[in-house]
Parts: structure tokens; C-alpha cells; sequence
């Protein structure tokens, strides 16, 4: 497997992130990240004391990767904070999101692909449930609804489910 995590991490498509559910299943058969290896080469690190883990982020244009790992080594979860570059006047997003920059896109994308998904609004937020557990979080911006987060799988569908309906059901 390539050492360079970030490469490896790059050349991920966000499509492929979605439908698989997390990257170490994006990886090849023979790939592994490790809390040793990620923070190595992190560009950020941050520690959360309470609950024993460590999340490590790694930066691209227009999004930020985070792994999350329990103090022990274990990998939980992993998820993607999309972020728009404010300079000059202009936003710049990643073209790494593909498809997945609007809503409409995403719907075109799970329509080609056959995904069902579960929508619920929270707030000013649009949430995508897919059956993997992968929610895609939407917020409405120049009236255009952009992707801000991916969250990869880490409880069933049930749990983000619930929850989701629980927080929907309380912004009403």
C-alpha cells in the first residue's frame, strides 16, 4: 500500500466514499490506515480527553478529511467537512465533489446508482440517510442547497435513523 495517507486519501472519490461507507473500505485489499501512520503525516491532530480519541485531519481544496480513532489504535468513523475559500470575492469548492456539490446533483447520482435514501430537514439542514448509515448534510446558501458534511458509517441505520428523526422532529 502507498505510505503517503494524503495521496491515498485524494485519490478517493467522494462517490465512491458515499457508497462504501467509509474510507478503509475505499482502500485496496491490502490497505490499512493506522492511528500511527495518520498522525505521522496529519495536518492537524486533535485530542478529545473525555472520550479517550484522536481525530486527524487531513486538508484538500475545498474539504477536510477526519479520521477518528480511539486512543488504543482502533478506527471508528471518518467523515468530510466541505468548506467554500472566501478571497477576491469568490468561492472556490473542490472538484473532487463531483456530482455531489448540490442537491440535484445527488439525487441525478442515486438515481444512475439505484440508492434510496431518507431525507429529513433539520432546521436550515437537509439530511440524506442512505441505507449504508452515510448521511450527506445540506445547507441552503444563495438559494442553492450545498453539501457542508459527509458522515461515513459508524452506527446502523436504525441509530442515525432514529436520531435524525429524534433532532427533526424538535427544530419543528
Amino acid at each position: 500500500m502507498n505510505n503517503d495517507i494524503k495521496q491515498l486519501l485524494a485519490a478517493i472519490a467522494l462517490e465512491q466514499y458515499v457508497a462504501e461507507g467509509t474510507f478503509q473500505q475505499c482502500l485496496p485489499a491490502d490497505g490499512k490506515i493506522t492511528l500511527e501512520q495518520a498522525k505521522a503525516q496529519a495536518d492537524e491532530i486533535w485530542s478529545v480527553a473525555k472520550e479517550q480519541l484522536e481525530v486527524i485531519s487531513f486538508d484538500y481544496e475545498g474539504y477536510t478529511v477526519n479520521l477518528t480513532f480511539q486512543r488504543d489504535g482502533l478506527y471508528l468513523f471518518d467523515s468530510v467537512d466541505i468548506w467554500a475559500e472566501e478571497g477576491d470575492g469568490t468561492k472556490k469548492g473542490s472538484p473532487q465533489l463531483g456530482t455531489l456539490a448540490t442537491i440535484e446533483g445527488w439525487q441525478h447520482f442515486a438515481d444512475n446508482e439505484g440508492m434510496q435514501m431518507e431525507c429529513f430537514d433539520i432546521g436550515d439542514e437537509r439530511v440524506y440517510l442512505l441505507p449504508s448509515a452515510v448521511t450527506l448534510h445540506y445547507l441552503n446558501r444563495e438559494s442553492k442547497w450545498k453539501l457542508v458534511k459527509i458522515a461515513g458509517v459508524y452506527r446502523s441505520v436504525e441509530q442515525v435513523r432514529d436520531s435524525l428523526q429524534n433532532i427533526a422532529n424538535a427544530s419543528i
